[in-house]
Formats: C-alpha cells, structure tokens, sequence
C-alpha cells in the first residue's frame, strides 16, 4: 500500500477541505534548573506537552474530490465551525482522527481575486482534553477489602443464627435445626461435596498452563495479560519480585491445587462432624475453603470471572414434607448461603487489584459484580439474614465507586474502520503515535495474525 492509499480526507467538525501541507510541534513540558559551578542543567519532566497542529489548507467549489458546493458557503461554515464552542474533531490527513481546539487567530482565511473560486486555509489546531478536577477520596482497595471482611463476619453471624436458632417447623418449635439430627448434616456434607466438585474444577482452569502463561512478563502476543488488565502481573516487573518463569508457574499451580484439594477435604471433614458445639467453626471453615480458592487464582480478572460459578451457586433444593425435610432444607439454604457470600467477598477484593483496561472495560465489569451482590441481597432479605443483607448493601456501593472512580479517566472502546487489512504495529502507530501498543489492538482486535489485524474492530479510542 503506498502512501497515498493511507492518506484520509481532512475535516474539521465535519466539514471537508483540502490541504497542501502542514506541520505538528510534539515533546515535552520540562524546566531546565541551572546550579552553580554544575555545567550540565538538571532538567524536570512535567509531562507531554500539548501538541499543535498547523495545515495549511484550501477550499474549492465544486471540488471533485470532496464536492462541497458553493465556496462562499464553505468559508462561512468553516467560519461557523472555528467559532463554535468547545473542543472539535479533526480528522489530519495521517495523524488520523484528532479531538482538537482553535485559539483565538486559529484560523486565518486568504483569498485574491486572481484566484477566484478559491480560499486558502491556515489552521493552528491545540489538543483538548476532558476537564478533569482532582477529587479527595478514602483508599478503595482497603476499604473493598474491609468491607469484605465485614461481609465475611456477617454472614457467620447468620449462619449460626439460622443453624441453632428455635424455629418453627410447622410441627412444632425444635432449638435449631442442628439438633434434628444425621438428616440436617446429610444436607450440609451435601453442599460441602458440590463445593468440592466446584471448587477443583475452577483451579485445575486457572492454574493450567495456559491460563498461567498470562502472568509471564516479557513479549507473548496476545498471551501476555491476554485475559484481562492485572495490576498483579504488571507488578512483577516493577516491584522486585523475581518474574515468573514456566518452571515457578508449574510449581505454584500444583501448589495451588493442592492446597484447594486440602481446604476442601477439610470443608466436607467439618461438614461431616457439625453439630451445635462445632456450627461457629463450621463457618470460618467454610470461609477459609473458598479464601483458598481465591489465592488460587493469581489474575484478579481471572478470579472475579471463576468465583462467579461459587457466586451464584444454588443447590438442588431438598423436597418433601415433614419435618425433618424443612430441617435440611433450611440447613442447606444456609451452607449454600455462607458460601456464596464468601466466593463474594472474595470477588470484591478482587475488584479492588483489578486494572480496568478501558471505560468500557470498568463499566462491563461493574454490571457483572453488582448483578451477583443484587441476588444475594435479594436471597439475603428473604431469608431474614439481616447483618448479611446491610453488608451486602454497603459492599455494592463500594464496588460502584471503585469501578466508576478507576473507569473515569479511561479512554472508552471506539470502533475503527479500514479499507484492507494491515499490521497491528502500522496501526498502533497511526492510532496512537506508539507501536509499542500493538499487543494491546492484538489483545483486543483477536485476529488470526497479527500481520493481517481485520478491517473492522473496537479498541481503545487513545
């Protein structure tokens, strides 16, 4: 494709015009500090410094390229346009797609009369950007993770409530349904073995290799943090840790395992032996199993999308009447109960060391954790379990803030189009000025090759 095929028709809000030539001015904001008896300036980065854009452009009427009409008409909307309020999109004939400002003198318009029919254009064009203010506001990882704690505490609360409190059966007032007998602890070694079914599934995925080869550092395609943004593998290469090799990823995920395999044969062991001296330990039991299963999983989006199957796991209800049937089914409401509540627990300290990679990215992922905790808070006021339905309420919150805070500043997913396909590292550099960001279109664009990226996909709009 030669250079000419690339070449895109230059705009401004919309309206077309030709161009001639132009210039863009790039680099950084820095102060230079000057000290005595030192002959080289300690130079301080502030950052990129705002880009400038000049063209120098014309209008025809009735342009066989871009039609356009009447040029008066042309120059009075181009007039219209600089003179609009707020920030415009520029489309720069190979810079590509712009959000941009005039200043005051931005646009200056020549005509002559031997000329004619023709007015030259002279652009200056400053980027904008969205008005951002700094905001005060407390640590959302620790408070996540608090607050999970919290939910943590009620939901024990709960369950020895539900377990040992007197109830009315419809036969009669029994002091808990623990005291009814092997029946109820059937119902709960039940849910233990579903648990421990789930539970060896779920890890035996993460920490496969494939799944593991996300956490190495260093050019893996598509492969590398190819499932979500994790702070955790980013941090292995800028907080002294050792990075991860083939041979450490296999040895830790068959640590992993076993360390799932245990916490579940110790969940069904508990489960077997509870009775009304053992259902406060029952609980964290329950809890330590799935913390477990979460420390299992090193990916953070990895673990909010696994844990999903444990938050929102449903027994097979218990049928039939009398009752000793109303006592298992309560017992089983309530082991299912402590064990969701624990997998979101789980979840929302996984939010909080999540990196969204995109506003829309953030936004998906709020959808998805909120519609766990709006079930459970739904299961939860049912079931009259009212420490765990307040936690539930304040944990919602949290994740929304959290979410909406880390996506707010986040360029959102737009959609591109091209006339053929092209390598991702050509469009990395006419997308964002950066080749060094190809991974990130292969990671969102999936194409059969990198070399031949399709002509259609979405991905991040900066």
């Amino acid at each position: 494709m030669s250079w000419s095929d690339e070449l895109q028709q230059a705009s401004f809000r919309g309206l077309p015009f030709g161009v001639h030539g132009g210039e863009g001015r790039f680099g950084r904001r820095v102060v230079p500090h000057e000290y005595p008896g030192r002959d080289k300036p300690y130079v301080e980065d502030l950052g990129r410094a705002t880009r400038r854009i000049r063209l120098v452009g014309f209008l025809v009427e009735n342009s066989v390229v871009y039609g356009g009409g009447s040029v008066i008409a042309q120059r009075e909307a181009m007039i219209a346009a600089a003179e609009t309020a707020g920030p415009g999109i520029l489309v720069h004939p190979t810079l590509g797609q712009l959000t941009v400002s005039i200043p005051d003198g931005g646009l200056a318009v020549s005509e002559r009369s031997d000329a004619g029919r023709y007015f030259e254009l002279n652009f200056t064009f400053i980027e904008s950007g969205d008005r951002v203010f700094p905001s005060i506001a407390q640590a959302s990882g620790s408070l996540l993770s608090d607050l999970a704690n919290a939910l943590g505490v009620s939901a024990a609360l709960d369950f020895v409530n539900d377990m040992t409190a007197s109830i009315n059966l419809g036969l009669g007032i029994v002091n808990g349904v623990i005291s009814v007998g092997k029946s109820v602890v059937g119902a709960v070694v039940g849910v233990a073995a579903d648990f421990a079914v789930i539970a060896g599934q779920i890890s035996r995925d993460a920490t496969s290799l494939a799944n593991l080869g996300s956490l190495l550092t260093g050019n893996f395609g598509r492969y590398s943090n190819a499932n979500v943004s994790s702070a955790f593998a980013n941090g292995q290469s800028t907080s002294g840790v050792s990075p991860w090799t083939i041979a450490s990823l296999t040895a830790w995920g068959a640590e992993q395992r076993a360390a799932v395999d245990s916490a579940s044969a110790a969940f069904n062991q508990a489960a077997a032996g509870i009775d009304a001296a053992s259902v406060s330990t029952f609980s964290a039991t329950a809890q330590a199993s799935v913390a477990t299963l979460a420390g299992a999983i090193g990916n953070p989006g990895d673990a909010i999308n696994r844990l999903g199957k444990l938050a929102t796991y449903s027994p097979t209800p218990i049928v039939g009447g009398g009752q000793v049937a109303a006592a298992m089914l309560v017992a089983q409401q309530a082991t299912s109960a402590i064990v969701r509540r624990a997998a979101i627990a789980a979840i929302a300290q996984a939010v909080a060391a999540y990196a969204p990679s995109s506003y829309d990215d953030a936004a998906n992922l709020m959808d998805i954790v909120t519609g766990y905790i709006d079930d459970e808070i739904l299961i939860a006021g049912d079931a009259g379990d009212d420490s765990s339905y307040s936690a539930l309420r304040t944990l919602r919150q949290c994740v929304v803030q959290t979410l909406t805070r880390n996506g707010a500043t986040l360029a959102p997913l737009k959609a591109f189009q091209f006339r053929s396909p092209l390598p991702s590292l050509v469009l990395a550099q006419r997308l964002y000025q950066d080749a060094s960001r190809s991974d990130e279109l292969v990671s969102e664009a999936n194409p059969v090759h990198p070399g031949f990226m399709p002509t259609s996909f979405r991905a991040l709009a900066t």
